[in-house]
């Protein structure tokens, strides 16, 4: 969106001091938080579609898609936007609270909605983080600050979908995610390997073909593809937190390491090896 990068993991982007921007359906690959004061796009999310108004705040994360198909035209965005890589977070205890929450999933397709002061202290937080990625560039104080920011996001999701507000729905994307969680969580790679699609489909009483259909039609990717994506994340979190290639493979389930190394490497472009020596380049 022409936004300087002041930071290789974040970005903080004040819309209103940019030109206007083209529209784009995106595959998101970092979580955004985006506080926005304008009503200008008609949101698409999945094969739906997002509702939000002035002064909400929208959130997404890895592996989403959404956006407005580009057709050549701009509109001129306001307000901002908080952008953050997963990795920001790998291999830190906060990983896993990340992964946790609600406002980041699929099945949350209304944006949150917030108070005149709520949108006043949001942009005094980001205003804030702006300065340190500038500046100062303190990594503690960054993670701290973002950490700050999505646990308003949190207060203002629980205040939403409170207990009995009927506003939660059950929705096939959140669903498969928190299956394939509970597979990892529960040990089941260790007797039965990788999940597949068809376990998965077992899982959700569906047909797999028909799972794939529902996993298309939602995120516009394959339901195996998308299962590929949740353990490629997965992989780089044990990687980042200081597990061998080895260790990784034969805790995701891998027969042997190679086999993880070509997996990485076909949905990634990269080896698992490369990617520890990239990113703990970039870290330095």
């Amino acid at each position: 969106v022409g936004a300087e990068d002041s930071h290789v993991q974040v970005s903080v982007i004040h819309y209103d001091e940019l030109a206007p921007i083209r529209h784009s359906r995106t595959l998101w690959g970092v979580y955004g938080v985006f506080l926005l004061d304008d009503d200008a796009e008609q949101l698409s999310y999945g094969s739906g579609k997002y509702d939000y108004s002035v002064g909400s705040i929208v959130c997404v994360s890895p592996s989403q898609i959404g956006g407005v198909p580009n057709d050549g035209s701009t509109f001129q965005r306001r307000g901002w936007a908080l952008l953050f890589s997963p990795e920001l977070f790998h291999g830190t205890n906060y990983e896993k609270q990340l992964l946790r929450m609600e406002f980041f999933h699929y099945h949350v397709n209304k944006a949150l909605a917030i108070t005149m002061q709520e949108q006043k202290d949001c942009e005094t937080l980001l205003r804030i983080l702006y300065g340190e990625l500038a500046e100062a560039k303190r990594e503690n104080v960054i993670r701290k600050l973002i950490e700050l920011i999505l646990a308003y996001c949190s207060s203002f999701f629980n205040r939403q979908y409170s207990a009995g507000s009927g506003t939660k729905c059950s929705h096939i994307v959140s669903r498969l995610e928190h299956l394939l969680e509970d597979y990892y969580t529960t040990g089941k790679q260790r007797t039965q390997g990788l999940p597949t699609v068809r376990f998965c489909a077992d899982s959700l009483c569906v047909a797999p073909n028909y799972l794939g259909d529902l996993i298309r039609n939602e995120t516009g990717d394959s339901a195996n593809h998308f299962i590929g994506r949740f353990i490629v994340r997965r992989a780089k979190s044990l990687l980042m937190s200081g597990k061998s290639v080895a260790e990784t493979a034969n805790s995701l389930g891998f027969d042997v390491p190679s086999h993880l190394s070509r997996f990485f490497n076909r949905m990634e472009g990269i080896t698992p090896s490369a990617y520890i020596r990239q990113t703990q380049k970039i870290q330095e």
